[in-house]
């Protein structure tokens, strides 16, 4: 049988582990529960820190100690010294929250790096092992799945994949079946396991979570990082009006242009080789704003995500030089530019099913995108792939004014010059 070891990571870099954290974006909180579950795969949080100046500051600190390693005795003074910098009072043990912070950044980041990894070996080490450190200290519940075995794509590790809550010490191996027979171990299969639910004896809200795991941990932070901005889409959906509105305006402030324009710049290779463009990739441009959200919940056609993608497909029907009723090819200039312009367009309109976002150019025309809602498509997004209902770009085209004054269309945002 195999013996349950401490994961050591080492000094040196791990660089799956430091991208995931440098993807997240800052989000302030007033409690450890305002944003839970996969949403963290996208967010960097700590509770009961509100002031944007105070959390860049641990973001950049818990950064470097991702990237380098260094112990919890140094982050204490760092952590001391960044508290008393902004004059931070938080609840709780000084030691007890240092550690809780800095151990819930790396522990995710690197088991979402982690993630990365078993993907690229999977077709050679298709199997993952529950591991414990198998000490005292260990959960009760977590000592059951101790040596388990499933195929890397069973559902069990959608909800169980480590860390699986405060604190957790939890890991996984991959193994091939030479290895599984050489350990005397055997591969298993999932059952359903339904959530319970719990009661906040405060508030009295209810709260459902998987048998064994913390609040908020029951998902695989490799998988959620793999689509960070469809799953953080959905999960912003959810949240209620008071915080989803601060969050979309700090994620709708992202830096989605570069690899966007990588992939029109790619999709354009593609056209200009003559080649067919198939691949199915996608990629983010940009969150709905709350304004958006609240009229489409007011007229029946609330989406289920607030994340706006495009495909490589979709672009190059806009490049293309004849289109069929939907105005003119869209220059490469103003398609590579799409992630900027919904940030800020001239008018949003809806004619009962679609949104269109329209900029107005300088001879008077305008760039008009339809955004079709919960459209489901098989997409692949940056590593991963996967079939979702997603808010995607379907056409575009250059029109005249006049288009954008048909009756069929009601004015979300802004207005027709």
């Amino acid at each position: 049988m195999p013996n349950a070891t401490g994961v050591s990571y080492g000094s040196l870099p791990y660089n799956e582990a430091i991208d995931y954290f440098k993807q997240k974006l800052i989000i302030p909180s007033e409690k450890w529960d305002d944003l839970v579950g996969p949403i963290h795969a996208k967010g960097f949080t700590v509770a009961g820190a509100t002031k944007l100046e105070l959390l860049q500051d641990f973001y950049k600190t818990i950064g470097e100690y991702i990237a380098n390693g260094d112990s919890l005795g140094n982050f204490l003074k760092d952590f001391d010294a960044i508290a008393a910098k902004h004059g931070w009072s938080y609840k709780g043990d000084r030691s007890w929250r240092a550690k809780t912070i800095l151990n819930t950044n790396k522990r995710s980041a690197y088991m979402a790096g982690r993630w990365q990894q078993l993907q690229r070996v999977k077709t050679r080490r298709p199997y993952l092992i529950y591991m414990t450190v198998d000490d005292s200290r260990v959960r009760h519940d977590h000592k059951k799945w101790h040596l388990k075995v499933y195929h890397i794509d069973d559902p069990f590790w959608k909800t169980h994949y480590p860390p699986n809550g405060w604190m957790c010490r939890c890991y996984v191996r991959s193994a091939s079946q030479k290895d599984l027979d050489r350990l005397g171990l055997k591969v298993g299969q999932s059952k359903n396991i339904d959530p319970i639910e719990i009661v906040d004896p405060e508030t009295g809200l209810i709260t459902k979570k998987m048998p064994g795991i913390d609040v908020g941990w029951d998902y695989n932070v490799g998988k959620a990082w793999l689509a960070p901005d469809v799953i953080l889409g959905q999960q912003l959906m959810e949240l209620p009006t008071k915080l989803r509105k601060p969050a979309l305006d700090w994620f709708d402030n992202s830096i989605f242009d570069t690899p966007y324009k990588q992939l029109v710049n790619s999709t354009t290779m593609q056209l200009a080789k003559g080649e067919k463009v198939t691949q199915g990739l996608a990629q983010t441009v940009g969150y709905l704003s709350e304004e958006i959200i609240s009229y489409l919940s007011n007229n029946a056609k609330l989406p289920i995500g607030a994340a706006m993608v495009v495909r490589d497909g979709d672009i190059a029907h806009w490049l293309r030089d004849k289109k069929v009723n939907r105005g003119a090819a869209v220059p490469l200039s103003i398609a590579s530019s799409l992630p900027k312009l919904l940030r800020d367009p001239d008018v949003v309109l809806f004619d009962g099913k679609d949104v269109i976002f329209a900029n107005q150019l300088k001879d008077g025309r305008y760039a008009k995108f339809v955004l079709k809602l919960n459209f489901k498509g098989r997409l692949r997004h940056d590593k991963s792939r996967f079939k979702e209902y997603l808010n995607t770009f379907i056409s575009a085209g250059i029109i005249d004014k006049a288009n954008l004054l048909e009756p069929r269309y009601e004015v979300i945002t802004g207005k027709v010059n």
